[in-house]
C-alpha cells in the first residue's frame, strides 16, 4: 500500500526517542529524529547553521559578558585567569587586572547599569567595572558603599550573626583610637577591617591584641562606653563572605543571599545603589528581609521582571509592591522546582517569560505569570527533548534570533529556538571540532569560547562564513597563499576558494591554493545531520516493512545535498551542461523541487528512511519533505 507523507514544518525540533511510539501527537508530525547543527526556519524548513567566524586566541580559559554602553558601541568583556580583555569590533582594545581566578568564574554575578558594571561572587570583594567615555578609559574597583553625610557611618548592611549571640562588647572611648573589650572569646584576624555598629556609633578594627581584645577606630561616635549586648558587624566581609546575586529592580540595587546569609534579600535606596541605610522606614529608604518556608531557600538568583523574581535552590518566589517601599511589600512562593546552586546560570527573559534551568540539571523550565490566575507558573521547556540536555552551565538568549543557546558540560550547545506566535519550540544540537565553554549575545551577535586541542578561541557565530574558527580574505587581486593560520597548523582545514572547496593541511601557518584566488575562507569542518521520526502507521497491526520509494525536497539557494536514502550517501548537485555550466566552474546554487529514489526495506523503526548529512561548507535550506512509501502488511 503507498502512501504520501509529507513535512512542512518542523516546529518541535529534535524530539526524545520515548516519543517515537507517539504518531497521534501533534508534535510527531513537526519534528525529527535528528537535527544537528540545524537551524529551524521561523516560516518552516531548516537550514545548515552559521558558521564560527575566529575572533581571537584566548589567554585561558575563561567566560565572556556582554557590555553595551550605546547603540555604537558595544563590547564583549573576556575574564580569564585574573585578567579581564575587553574587545570591540572584534579587536581587543583594552587588559584589566582582575581578582577572579578562572575556577572563580564559575560563581560571578553581574548587571549593568549605564557604563558601569555590577560584579558580585561570595568569595571575593564586590567589583565594578566603569567605562569612561570622556576619557575612554576603563577601570575596576571595589563597591563603596555611601556614607551618611551628617553622622558619618556606612550606609553597607549590618547583621548579628549566630556565632557571637551573648557577647557583649565595650568600648575604652567615644572617639579617636579605642580599645574593645569582649565578654567572652571573639577577636581573631578576620575580624580584621570589619566594621562594627556599637553604642550608637561605628568602629572599624584594625589590629586584634587578643581573643578578648581589639583595636578600633572610631567612625561615627559612639553614645557611651558601656558594654553593647547588641553590636552588629558588617554583613559583607572577607571573614562572612560577600553578595551571592545582584539585579536592578524599580531604581533599586537588589542583593539576593550571602556566603553567611542565604536566604536574605537586601534592596537599596531607592536612586541610591550602594546605599543600604534602612534609617525610619520611609518609602524610599533601604529594605532587608528574610525568606522563610518548610525548607533552607538558599537565593541562587533575582531577576526584575513583571516582579522581583527571586529563584532558590528549592523554589520560586514572587516580591511584588508598586513600588516596593519597607511598608509595601509582599513575599509570596509561586513554584516548587528550585534552581542550580553549585554555579550561577543567569536567568533569561524570552518572550514574556523567565526561563531558568532547574535543580535537577534536566529541566530547562518557563516561569511565567497569568493574567487570570494572578500567579506564577513554571513548564519544562525542554520535556520533549530532555535527551539533548546534559547538565548546562551557561545560557543566553539572542532577541533577534528568537533563540535561546544552552552551553553544557559535554562541550555541545543545546539551541532552543522558539516563537510562540508562530507556534515554535524547537531544540536542535550544535557541535563543533572542540568545545563550547562559554557563550554571550551582544545586541544581533553571539560569541563563543571554544577550546580546541587545549587551546581557547573566541569567535563568533557569522552568516558569511560556512566552517568553525574560520578566517575570511577578500583580496583585490588574486592570491595563491593564505598566512596567519599558525592555529591550524598540521590540521586539516576546509578551504572555500571563490566557490571551489578544497581540504587541505596546514604547514608552517599558512596553506597554497591549487589555484589563485580572491575571495577565501578557511576554517574547520563541521557536519550537519537530519534524520526523519520513523514512519507511523495508524493501523490495528504493524506492517512487515517499509520502503522508500522516493523523497521529495524543495530546497532554496543550495549547491550541493549529500542524501543517503538507502544506498549510502551521495553527492548531488545542480550544476547543468546543457545551460552552460562547465567543468572547472564553482557549484551554482539552486532552487525548486528535487525527486531522489529510494533503496531497500526498513524493518528497524528506530532507523530513519532517510538522512541529509554533510560537512562541506556550503549553505543548506530544506523548505519542505516528501515521501512515497509502500506499506507491507
Amino acid at each position: 500500500m503507498k502512501q504520501t507523507m509529507s513535512i512542512s514544518t518542523f516546529n518541535y525540533g529534535e524530539i526524545s526517542s520515548g516519543l517515537f511510539g507517539r504518531g497521534n501527537f501533534d508534535a510527531y508530525k513537526s519534528a525529527a529524529m535528528k537535527l544537528m547543527n540545524m537551524d529551524v526556519i521561523p516560516t518552516g524548513g531548516i537550514e545548515r547553521r552559521d558558521g564560527l567566524r575566529y575572533v581571537d586566541t584566548l589567554s585561558s580559559r575563561g567566560k565572556i559578558v556582554s557590555f553595551e554602553y550605546s547603540s555604537d558601541k558595544e563590547l564583549i568583556l573576556f575574564f580569564g585567569n585574573n585578567v579581564i580583555d575587553i574587545y570591540e569590533d572584534d579587536v581587543k582594545v583594552k587588559s584589566l587586572v582582575s581578582p577572579y581566578k578562572v575556577d572563580d568564574l564559575k560563581n560571578i554575578c553581574w548587571c549593568q547599569k549605564a557604563n558601569q558594571l555590577f560584579i558580585v561572587h561570595p568569595d571575593i570583594e564586590p567589583q565594578i567595572i566603569k567605562y569612561d567615555a570622556l576619557m575612554d578609559e576603563w577601570s575596576i574597583f571595589p563597591w563603596v558603599y555611601a556614607t551618611n553625610e551628617k553622622f558619618g557611618y556606612s550606609c553597607q548592611p549590618f547583621n548579628r550573626f549566630d556565632d557571637t549571640v551573648g557577647i557583649s562588647i565595650t568600648p575604652s572611648a567615644k572617639t579617636g583610637e579605642i580599645t574593645l573589650k569582649s565578654s567572652a572569646k571573639l577577636f581573631t584576624a578576620n575580624y580584621v577591617g570589619v566594621r562594627l555598629n556599637l553604642d550608637g556609633g561605628e568602629v572599624l578594627i584594625t589590629s586584634i591584641v587578643s581573643d578578648v581584645s581589639a583595636k578600633a577606630t572610631v567612625k561615627s561616635n559612639l553614645t557611651a562606653v558601656t558594654a553593647d549586648a547588641n553590636w552588629q558587624e558588617q554583613t559583607f566581609s572577607a571573614f562572612r563572605g560577600y553578595p551571592k546575586s545582584i539585579a536592578f529592580h524599580q531604581n533599586r540595587l537588589v542583593i539576593g543571599g550571602s556566603k553567611s546569609l542565604h536566604n536574605r534579600l537586601w534592596l537599596s535606596c531607592t536612586g541610591k545603589l550602594l546605599n543600604f541605610d534602612l534609617g525610619t522606614g520611609l518609602d524610599d529608604e533601604a529594605i532587608e528581609f528574610d525568606i522563610f518556608s518548610d525548607k533552607v531557600n538558599e537565593i541562587v538568583g533575582v531577576f526584575s521582571g513583571r516582579h522581583l523574581q527571586v529563584f532558590t535552590s528549592d523554589a520560586e518566589w514572587m516580591v511584588s509592591g508598586v513600588p516596593l517601599t519597607p511598608s509595601n511589600i509582599s513575599v509570596s512562593q509561586q513554584t516548587k522546582i528550585g534552581s542550580v546552586s553549585d554555579r550561577y546560570i543567569p536567568p533569561k527573559l524570552v518572550e514574556g517569560s523567565t526561563i531558568f534551568v532547574a535543580r535537577n540539571k534536566r529541566e530547562i523550565r518557563e516561569f511565567f505569570y497569568g493574567d487570570l490566575t494572578e500567579n506564577y507558573s513554571s513548564e519544562d521547556l525542554i520535556l520533549l527533548s530532555n535527551h539533548l540536555l546534559c547538565s548546562p552551565i551557561e545560557q543566553d538568549y539572542s532577541i533577534k534570533k528568537r533563540t535561546l543557546y544552552v552551553v553544557q558540560n559535554d562541550g555541545t550547545l543545546a539551541v532552543l529556538i522558539i516563537n510562540k506566535t508562530n507556534g515554535i519550540n524547537a531544540w536542535v544540537q550544535y557541535q563543533t571540532d572542540g568545545k563550547f565553554i562559554s557563550v554571550a549575545v551582544l545586541v544581533d551577535k553571539v560569541y563563543a569560547i571554544v577550546e580546541r586541542d587545549g587551546t581557547y578561541f573566541l569567535e563568533i557565530f557569522d552568516g558569511d562564513v560556512s566552517s568553525d574558527c574560520s578566517s575570511k580574505y577578500c583580496f583585490e587581486n588574486e592570491v595563491e597563499e593564505i598566512e596567519n593560520l599558525s592555529r591550524f597548523n598540521g590540521k586539516e582545514v576546509v578551504v572555500n576558494a571563490d566557490g571551489f572547496i578544497y581540504e587541505m593541511v596546514v604547514s608552517d601557518g599558512k596553506i597554497n591554493l591549487p589555484k589563485p584566488s580572491k575571495n577565501v575562507v578557511v576554517g574547520l569542518s563541521f557536519t550537519h545531520l537530519y534524520c526523519p521520526l520513523p514512519v507511523f502507521i495508524n493501523s490495528s497491526y504493524l506492517p512487515k516493512a517499509v520502503r522508500l520509494l522516493e523523497l521529495n525536497l524543495r530546497v532554496m539557494e543550495t549547491p550541493l545535498l549529500q542524501v543517503d536514502t538507502g544506498g549510502g550517501l551521495k553527492n548531488i548537485t545542480f550544476l547543468n551542461f546543457d545551460s552552460g555550466n562547465k567543468f572547472d566552474e564553482s557549484l551554482p546554487c539552486f532552487t525548486g523541487d528535487l525527486k531522489i529514489r529510494g533503496y531497500g526495506f526498513i524493518r528497524n523503526y528506530t532507523i530513519p528512511l532517510f538522512k541529509i548529512q554533510g560537512c562541506k561548507p556550503y549553505k543548506l535550506k530544506i523548505l519542505n519533505v516528501s515521501m512515497l512509501i509502500d506499506v507491507i502488511r
